[in-house]
């Protein structure tokens, strides 16, 4: 079996409906084979509509030839009432009609009985990740046009106003739920560690968060550290040390600095994140990763792998999904909310009352070329409430920081104040919706029919936005 067709970062449940129970059972045991170990199974097609209505299933493996309540019919009221649960038809039955038929009616697609294992697999994969896909654009079109974020209070400890940032936010909303690993990239001191947390509170883990620091770390403490070792596994293992993949099981392992992790390091991670297995230090028992992995590097990827710096398979190993944070340059708009926070924070800790911040404070703050992002305003912060006697604060407590000039700061918000991630200018209605079109077809391998649907549209009217003939 591929180890890429393997389904362990499944989140949800695989729900397989037939009569046999001997098959369901078989499906079952092929799919918890396979790393997918939350599957449910009904040999009573009566009972799929409300166990569908308790949530929690993303894919559904149903047989077409049933008794009672056949797999017409239910595909028929599946695709009405939960449109964004792909299901996959399993029959004996191979005349083209009948397939024609599953697939017009809303099936994802069609599988023949007796179940080809990799056939199956690649199925479920594909099915889940366009279903990801849906569910992505679905949450961007509610940002696009306004739409709260779910939870928000996940991201209390984020301090921000920014637009960028709730686009950031709103993609941890969509991947949270997924157990792939993530990789979170952006500048020294943007605050990498706040959003892997925030990762791991919209999650729902049940585990820890343990964050580790691979920059510090050689290849012998990395194993170590990680993996931990038996009694008398080396000179001076007087006593057996649990390693932090055990102590994060259930919950989320953070890889700190991951782009300066040594080569050797680097081969054992890559075997961690594809078998999901690892060993203590000293023995031979194999112990199974059940944590979450999240990465983050300052670190300029691309140029790494063209110098062969950083494997390329462990890159698209870790980069399941990859969360960019902007610079605070590219956000000047946080930086009143900021500095104002982190005032009446640090003048608690120093129990002192907080000083005011006068307007053009706040101006030349937002002009300052923040090189070490929300780090440095935080230590500029400290240190200027630290030292002022007065009630006010004065550009004189911010050592470095000059008088700003309008034309200055009108250059910043002309230059930042903009969707720059994807666009050179700010974009226009016509070309955002030409962005989700394109990343629907891209996610459905051009497949224009379920880039319409997911894109809540008919294909007609995809066709004609593509300028195509229907």
């Amino acid at each position: 079996m591929p180890e890429t067709q393997r389904l362990d970062t499944i989140n949800g449940t695989i729900l397989i409906v037939d009569d046999d129970a001997g098959f369901l059972e078989s499906v079952r045991r092929m799919l918890i084979t396979n790393g997918c170990t939350n599957v449910m199974m009904l040999n009573d097609s009566r009972k799929v509509i409300s166990e569908l209505d308790r949530g929690g299933i993303s894919a559904i493996l149903l047989d077409w030839i049933m008794p009672n309540v056949s797999g017409a019919e239910l595909l028929e009221r599946i695709v009405e009432a939960y449109p964004n649960i792909p299901v996959i038809i399993m029959t004996a039955v191979t005349d083209t009609e009948t397939v024609v038929k599953c697939i017009n009616q809303g099936a994802f697609d069609y599988i023949n009985k007796p179940i080809d294992e990799n056939r199956l697999l690649s199925c479920l994969r594909k099915a889940l990740l366009v279903s990801a896909y849906e569910e992505r654009i679905r949450r961007l079109t509610a940002f696009l046009q306004g739409a709260p974020l779910a939870r928000p209070e996940i991201f209390n400890e984020i301090i921000t106003c920014s637009s960028k940032m709730q686009g950031v936010l709103m993609t941890i909303e969509s991947v949270a739920p997924a157990r792939s690993p993530i990789l979170i990239t952006g500048e020294t001191g943007v605050g990498k560690e706040l959003i892997a947390r925030a990762i791991h509170r919209a999650s729902n883990l049940s585990g820890q968060f343990i964050p580790v620091n691979v920059a510090s770390l050689d290849d012998e403490m990395f194993s170590d550290t990680l993996f931990g070792h038996v009694k008398g596994a080396y000179t001076g293992a007087s006593e057996a040390r649990e390693g932090l993949v055990s102590q994060a099981a259930g919950g989320t392992l953070f890889f700190d600095e991951i782009g300066d992790l040594g080569h050797e390091s680097q081969v054992k991670l890559l075997r961690l994140l594809q078998e999901q297995e690892y060993f203590h230090t000293g023995s031979d028992v194999v112990q199974k990763c059940k944590a979450r992995i999240v990465a983050a590097s300052n670190r300029n990827f691309e140029e790494m792998r063209a110098k062969g710096q950083f494997r390329q398979d462990l890159y698209f190993r870790v980069c399941g999904y990859q969360i960019h944070i902007p610079s605070l340059l590219e956000r000047p708009e946080d930086i009143p909310l900021l500095v104002g926070h982190y005032v009446d924070k640090l003048a608690e800790e120093l129990g002192k009352k907080p000083p005011v911040i006068p307007q053009p404070v706040l101006q030349a703050l937002q002009e300052h070329l923040f090189i070490g992002n929300v780090r440095e305003l935080i230590n500029m912060v400290r240190q200027a409430v630290a030292l002022t006697n007065s009630r006010s604060l004065s550009i004189e407590d911010f050592p470095g920081l000059s008088a700003a000039s309008d034309d200055n700061l009108r250059i910043i918000k002309d230059k930042f104040y903009r969707l720059q991630a994807t666009f050179e200018k700010f974009p226009t209605l016509d070309e955002i919706e030409l962005l989700m079109i394109e990343e629907a077809l891209h996610a459905t391998d051009g497949n224009r029919l379920l880039a319409a649907r997911m894109l809540g549209i008919s294909r007609t009217t995809l066709l004609k936005k593509l300028n195509l003939e229907p």
